[in-house]
C-alpha cells in the first residue's frame, strides 16, 4: 500500500513465533521488502509496518505498545487478530489485520464431516455463541480420524497413516492434504482478516502457507 516501508517483525517466546517470523522474512525478501527484527516498543523514524507472532497475550501487548508510540506503524498484522477475542482485548482494533486458520462462510461443501452451516447451528445451540477456529478444527479432525479408521479397518498406526496420507479432500475447516513422507500439511490455507470500527472481523482472502 503506497510507498514501500520496512516490515518490523516481533516474535514471541517459543518456536511458533520464530517459525512464523522466519517465513514472513523469507516472503518479504522475495518481494523486495526490508525486514527488521525488533522489540514491540522499538518503533521507527519513518513509515513502517508491523507483524507480530507470539502467544495471544504477547501479540496483544506488542500491538498495544506499538500503537502507543509517537510514530505508530501504518499497518499492523498480528496472528492473534485471527480470533474473536482480539476485538475485546485491543482498544479500537479498526484496520488491524489478522491471520486466521478458519473464517465462517468460506468453506465449500465438505467431502468429509459435517457441513459448516450444520456445525455452526449445532455449536451455537449447545454453547450459545459462535465457534472460534479451534472448535471447527477439532470437528474436522474428528471427521478425518473416523474416516481414516474406517478406511484402514482398524486403529493400527501404519494403516491409519496410509489412509491419511492418501487423502486429498475438504472439510468444514478447509482443504486437507499431507505430504506422505514428512506429514507436513500442504492443503490447508489460512485466511487474512481485517477488523472494522464496529469490532468485527471480515475475511479478506486465503493466504498461501509455505
Amino acid at each position: 500500500r503506497g510507498a514501500r516501508a520496512p516490515l518490523w517483525l516481533v516474535e514471541g517466546s517459543g518456536r511458533f513465533g520464530h517459525q512464523v517470523c522466519t517465513g514472513a522474512e523469507a516472503s518479504a525478501r522475495a518481494l523486495g521488502l526490508e525486514t527488521v527484527h525488533a522489540r514491540p516498543d522499538g518503533g521507527a523514524e519513518g513509515e513502517w509496518d508491523l507483524l507480530c507472532a507470539g502467544s495471544f497475550e504477547e501479540d496483544v501487548a506488542a500491538v498495544t505498545a506499538a500503537r502507543a508510540l509517537p510514530r505508530p506503524p501504518r499497518t499492523v498484522c498480528a496472528v492473534a487478530a485471527g480470533v474473536r477475542e482480539f476485538g475485546e482485548a485491543v482498544a479500537e482494533p479498526d484496520g488491524i489485520l489478522g491471520v486466521a486458520q478458519w473464517f465462517p462462510g468460506r468453506a465449500s461443501a465438505p467431502g468429509l464431516g459435517p457441513a459448516e452451516p450444520d456445525f455452526l447451528a449445532a455449536y451455537r445451540q449447545v454453547t450459545g455463541a459462535p465457534p472460534d477456529y479451534p472448535a471447527v478444527q477439532a470437528a474436522a479432525a474428528a471427521a478425518l480420524a473416523a474416516h481414516c479408521a474406517r478406511t484402514a479397518g482398524g486403529l493400527g498406526r501404519e494403516g491409519l497413516w496410509q489412509a491419511a496420507a492418501g487423502l486429498d479432500c475438504d472439510t468444514l475447516f478447509g482443504a486437507f492434504r499431507i505430504d506422505p513422507v514428512t506429514g507436513a500439511q500442504t492443503g490447508h490455507r489460512t485466511v487474512l482478516v481485517r477488523w472494522t470500527a464496529e469490532g468485527e472481523a471480515l475475511g479478506l482472502r486465503p493466504v498461501a502457507t509455505p
